[in-house]
């Protein structure tokens, strides 16, 4: 396999990025008819499919690629309820004094932005994928986040490197999947080309990885969110001593489908906290009860969640048809 290089930085270290045109008019007609993220059509033709735009969202400016019109339309007119669980977050993070804000799969930046309107505590970011890291940094920059480290490295149980697929939700690779996907040298390629190749998602890089007890070692760490589209019980193991030790209140997304993936489970995600964490589960995706064509509609609406009553409520849930993609766990130390 290729080793992973970095995003040509003479290519990508200043690029432009405009004002996002009709994003009043839009918000105004999806008021009347509330179509979301299926705007993305209109959204294009005022401006283009190339090049990066600023995206109203929750009070700043997220910087997005004009070639994913269809989550950029999502995020302009859904806000925040593009990710509804981010309503659990103020009674968390809010009432925190000291100590580093972790962001383990940050993606472009979302919960960076979202952290900083909440607290002003240090935070580390971490998401391996080249692209994706880029943008994370550029958001950063751009909005002007202080106290922001970002990294661009995975998260495991031990250091190494793992296969990575990119797409617009990256994700860790299976030896399978990497073994049927064309593996990218990444030190060349632009900045359309890569958001091409991501927005494809058909491809794979070869990603360095650390664990947090290691990265973070010398460093309080009070609050730590991971999303890591199944890898989670891995980056969790990588994170014992933090859990065990500093017991940060921790908020996890977890995939019941990608973790069997990856030989684990979401009962031994459980299992690896309970010891030491009061664990309250949620579920933000019923929607899957619906015909597709309802999902279509409700994908990105308001919706305060569902609060599960109990832990073997929270598993039934993750094995049940139709099963979830994602469910969160609240752990709030012992």
């Amino acid at each position: 396999m290729v080793r992973l290089g970095r995003l040509s930085t003479a290519r990508t270290s200043l690029p432009q990025i405009r004002p996002l045109l009709g994003s009043g008019f839009l918000q105004g007609l999806n008021r009347i008819l509330p179509l979301g993220r299926k705007y993305h059509p209109v959204l294009s033709f005022w401006n283009g499919r190339t090049g990066l735009v600023g995206i109203p969202f929750a009070n700043r400016l997220l910087v997005h690629p004009m070639a994913w019109a269809k989550s950029g339309a999502g995020l302009l007119l859904a806000g925040e309820n593009y990710v509804p669980e981010v309503r659990l977050l103020p009674p968390l993070v809010q009432s925190l004094r000291d100590g580093w804000l972790i962001d383990v799969g940050a993606n472009i930046g979302i919960y960076p932005l979202l952290f900083r309107n909440l607290s002003q505590l240090p935070i580390a970011a971490y998401e391996p994928q080249p692209l994706l890291f880029r943008l994370l940094e550029l958001n950063v920059s751009h909005n002007q986040l202080r106290d922001v480290t970002c990294r661009n490295v995975a998260c495991g149980a031990a250091p190494g490197e793992i296969p990575f697929a990119i797409g617009l939700n990256g994700e860790v690779a299976t030896p399978e999947e990497a073994a049927k996907s064309r593996v990218l040298q990444t030190h060349d390629v632009d900045l359309e080309r890569a958001i091409a190749d991501t927005h494809s998602g058909q491809d794979i890089v070869q990603v360095h990885v650390t664990t947090l007890d290691a990265d973070l070692e010398g460093k309080r760490v009070a609050f730590l969110k991971v999303d890591c589209e199944g890898f989670e019980f891995e980056i969790l193991r990588g994170a014992q001593r933090i859990l065990k030790e500093q017991r940060p209140i921790i908020f996890i997304e977890v995939h019941p489908m990608g973790l069997e993936k990856f030989g684990s489970s979401t009962q031994a995600v459980l299992d690896l906290l309970r010891p030491s964490y009061e664990l309250e589960g949620w579920d933000f995706s019923e929607a899957r009860f619906h015909p597709k064509w309802v999902r279509s509609f409700l994908k990105h609406r308001a919706t305060a969640g569902r609060r599960f009553a109990n832990l073997d409520e929270f598993l039934q849930a993750a094995q049940t048809a139709p099963r979830p993609s994602q469910l969160y766990l609240i752990g709030r130390p012992k």
